[in-house]
């Protein structure tokens, strides 16, 4: 498979990505959620729990269009530059963003007191917090890599 036709792919998978995840976070879970926030803690949880969604939905588009850069860069040839090591390490940031998003909802879930009247919450949260977490740990950790292979390509080339 060449670089080119890859990028293509990747960059057919992240715009399904996106349009899922607007789905998701838009309209599934608004809509599931619906009735059990409501009975729990009133409209107004319910509003608040939608804007939570919501508010986490901005840093994982927003590294979805990251991630779109970097496939257009395997595209050119051009997969190990500084440019996708900054991406990268931009995504992991968005993504501790989303963890310390979700990390203060559990507190807050906690302290409301939801444990009790919603216990089934508590795991799609801490779900939420663990991918969270592994995403920007393996993001850090990929640009890290990808700098050191940009620096090491920039050397081999100025040797020949």
């Amino acid at each position: 498979m060449k670089q080119t036709e890859m990028s293509g792919y990747l960059k057919v998978i992240t715009a399904g990505v996106g349009v899922l995840l607007l789905v998701f976070a838009v309209w599934f879970l608004p809509l599931v959620l619906k009735e059990t926030l409501e009975e729990v803690g009133g409209v107004y949880a319910y509003r608040g729990v939608c804007m939570l969604i919501w508010i986490s939905a901005v840093p994982a588009l927003g590294c979805l269009i990251r991630f779109w850069g970097i496939c257009g860069s395997i595209g050119q040839d051009r997969s190990f530059s500084g440019e996708n090591a900054w991406r990268l390490k931009r995504m992991s940031q968005y993504m501790l963003a989303d963890t310390v998003l979700y990390a203060g909802f559990l507190v807050w879930f906690f302290f409301a007191g939801w444990y009790e009247k919603a216990a089934w919450l508590w795991f799609p949260v801490l779900l939420a917090v663990f991918i969270s977490v592994t995403l920007t740990v393996l993001c850090a950790a990929l640009s890290h890599l990808v700098q050191r292979a940009s620096q090491m390509q920039e050397e081999q080339d100025l040797t020949i």
